[in-house]
């Protein structure tokens, strides 16, 4: 069956709810539905707003049942909408053009879909290599931030035997650039960055992560290194930058304002506490540091032109 809202046992998780910009921009105004994940296709851009599936940690598998040969995904007609190797990626089908930066980036990751019986577990494998379930990640992010961020997603179920649900999307901009291989390629436009949410229980707690990484940092020879510190966001922050809203899931978010403090222990850090401090001085008196907070990335985080920092903190759950 495609994402399943009833699949943590005790709670619904529906769909996020978008917005009527995103509406009108999507395949058929309404999702669509594969065997074990559904999607929003923005018919504009040529890849999903989001993807959606569940994962079971108990029964996920280990075996691969599929070849990596991508194909139109027969629900989007034309075929056309979809982008695909002849339109961007790092080598067109006939070969004549390439290579470029950009990876065919899974929304959907494989693995995660690879769980329960075989049969099933193989369909629905196969179908996370549709082109609706890719998107063109620049190859530094797709072999660095995302992969660890979809291998500490799968950590986080598999150790427990615990069942997630997870919703994935590139972050659309109206000045994302345009980029095409050959002089008689149809030119797409690059996703300014991707986003991922997690559902899970833990401890008898739902818990939900939220993560947002930029292509532009990634879009040089020397990248910074990955940081979770830096990646993980409020779940509002997708919300504004993606016009899809998760009602359901603000209540488990760890990042959320809780005005009656339950649970400043637990995502608030003694670190953050003296970031956000010195967060209101001038850029220069930030630079007087703490060894213990660790003064590189201190600065990186309150660089001018970073949107926001959260904390040194490890991932909060």
């Amino acid at each position: 069956m495609p994402y399943d809202p009833e699949f943590i046992s005790g709670h619904v998780i529906p769909l996020p709810t978008p917005i009527d910009r995103v509406i009108a921009l999507a395949f058929e105004g309404d999702y669509i539905h594969h065997s074990r994940h559904s999607l929003l296709f923005n018919r504009e851009r040529g890849f999903a707003f989001i993807t959606a599936h569940n994962i079971d940690g108990a029964t996920l598998s280990s075996s691969q049942f599929t070849n990596r040969d991508f194909d139109e995904d027969p629900k989007i007609q034309p075929a056309s909408l979809q982008v695909d190797n002849n339109r961007g990626y790092r080598q067109s089908r006939d070969g004549v053009f390439g290579p470029n930066p950009w990876d065919r980036g899974h929304l959907a990751r494989r693995k995660s879909l690879s769980w329960g019986d075989q049969a099933e577990a193989s369909i629905a494998e196969l179908e996370s290599d549709f082109w609706s379930n890719i998107a063109p990640q620049h190859g530094n992010l797709h072999d660095d931030a995302w992969g660890k961020i979809e291998d500490w997603m799968l950590d986080r179920v598999e150790s427990g035997g615990r069942r997630a649900c997870v919703f994935t999307g590139p972050v659309f901009t109206e000045d994302d650039p345009e980029h095409k291989n050959g002089p008689n390629e149809v030119p797409i436009r690059i996703p300014a960055g991707f986003w991922k949410v997690m559902t899970v229980e833990l401890n008898g707690a739902m818990r939900s992560a939220s993560f947002l990484v930029w292509q532009r940092d990634y879009d040089s020879e020397d990248p910074l290194p990955f940081a979770p510190v830096l990646e993980q966001v409020r779940l509002t922050t997708i919300e504004v930058l993606t016009g899809l809203t998760f009602p359901a899931l603000r209540p488990f978010d760890p990042l959320l304002f809780d005005q009656q403090g339950r649970r400043r222990d637990t995502s608030i850090s003694r670190a953050r506490e003296m970031l956000r401090g010195r967060m209101l001085r001038p850029f220069e008196a930030a630079r007087e540091v703490d060894s213990e907070l660790g003064e590189d990335l201190l600065l990186e985080a309150t660089s001018p032109g970073t949107a926001a920092i959260t904390s040194m903190r490890d991932i909060v759950l």
